[in-house]
């Protein structure tokens, strides 16, 4: 399989000063850990930037007219990632020049922080420039992007003018695509998935949240306990956060037998742990393995010790026979085997580091766990005082 790599060429990169050697490499399913302001959101959305290029410059291309240049619609699609009132080259450190390889394809641009302009590379300006007057994606591309700000969702009722309050594209993108799963859901009958692997999703999640989704109308309802049905915007914090996650999932089994997304359509997703009980984080990684193991990537930003075990359990687990199961033992269909997995820990010091151990394929639970152990020293510590005073 050809690798997916991104690479700082040059400089750094907001927090970020050296990424391994050879570059970043994208696997099927990869985490990013990291305390906040580390730069795990901000390379997730590059990635996603390079993943969705040709939709993205068709986007900007209708909003802005067919005369604008490559270097301008490089530059808004970047910027629109944080902010449409502020450039994200204010992140490079004077200057950084990004590459990214996937495909067949190798594109890059130089970020400049002092004039806060973008300059593509020769290729990927060549290959804008090619796209004019083309549709070489449909209108879904190749990555949807969920942030880490979706509960929002729950309580808008007309997401699209998100974007009149300068938040980033890929919030109100995202309010966007949830508007095209509600066309695929009232073509269901009785708003059941059409597909078998949306169904098990469906059973997945409903288990995790407690609940699951339907749309009446306009409108989306949170049904619970049998037949009752409230808002959405009625339901719990980690509901309203994450059955659009569950749902997309589901839609995304048909949309691929529609033809509607490619085989390997990328989802990212911002702390799927949200506002989430232990257990339900373990489903929801589950399924999110479940889409890996059905040709999906996935790209997770995380700060939970939870969804690190259970990955590391998934990939335990792919060591027995597949017709092994039994109660307590990860299902087969979502064990993910060693090289699927990829890990990185972005460091306060602006290095990023592989966490898979090479030989055997788990990733390493130090970084994480430094919190914990330091809480079991200070209980040791606050019971010796007590104890024996000072």
């Amino acid at each position: 399989m050809e690798k997916e790599i991104l690479r700082i060429e040059k400089g750094a990169l907001g927090p970020i000063r050296n990424l391994p050697e050879g570059g970043l490499e994208i696997y099927p399913f990869t985490l990013f850990i990291g305390k906040q302001g580390t730069g795990k959101s901000l390379v997730s959305q590059l990635i996603y930037f390079f993943r969705n290029l040709p939709l993205l410059v068709r986007y900007y291309r209708a909003r802005m007219g067919p005369e604008a240049s490559p270097e301008r619609i490089l530059r808004t699609a970047l910027d629109n990632l944080r902010s449409a009132r502020r450039a994200i080259a204010v992140f490079a450190d004077p200057s950084a020049i990004v590459t990214y390889g996937y495909a067949g394809q190798e594109w890059g641009f130089r970020m400049d922080r002092r004039n806060r302009l973008i300059y593509p590379h020769q290729s990927m300006k060549r290959y804008i420039e090619r796209m004019h007057g083309r549709l070489e994606t449909g209108r879904l591309g190749k990555a949807v992007y969920i942030p880490a700000e979706r509960i929002l969702y729950s309580h808008a009722q007309a997401p699209s003018v998100w974007e009149i309050l300068s938040w980033p594209s890929t919030l109100f993108r995202f309010g966007d695509l949830m508007e095209m799963v509600a066309e695929t859901f009232h073509q269901w009958e009785d708003g059941q998935p059409d597909t078998v692997e949306g169904q098990r999703i469906r059973e997945m999640g409903k288990q995790a949240l407690g609940g699951e989704v339907y749309r009446v109308g306009e409108r989306w309802k949170w049904e619970f306990g049998g037949k009752e049905r409230l808002d959405v915007d009625m339901a719990s914090s980690g509901q309203k956060a994450n059955w659009p996650l569950v749902l997309l999932a589901e839609v995304l089994f048909t949309w691929r037998r529609d033809r509607e997304i490619p085989e390997d359509f990328a989802i990212h997703v911002e702390e799927p742990e949200i506002h989430l009980h232990p257990e339900a984080q373990v489903a929801m990684v589950k399924i999110l393995a479940y889409l890996v193991n059905h040709g999906f990537r996935v790209l997770v930003t995380t700060h939970s010790m939870t969804v690190l075990y259970v990955l590391n359990n998934l990939i335990e687990a792919s060591a027995l026979p597949e017709d092994y199961t039994e109660p307590g033992i990860p299902e087969p269909e979502v064990r993910l085997k060693p090289g699927k997995v990829g890990a990185y820990f972005f460091r306060e010091d602006g290095v990023v580091v592989d966490l898979v151990d090479k030989a055997l394929g788990v990733i390493s639970e130090a970084e994480l766990a430094e919190v914990g152990e330091s809480l079991v020293v200070e209980a040791n510590r606050i019971d010796y005082l007590r104890a024996y005073g000072r």
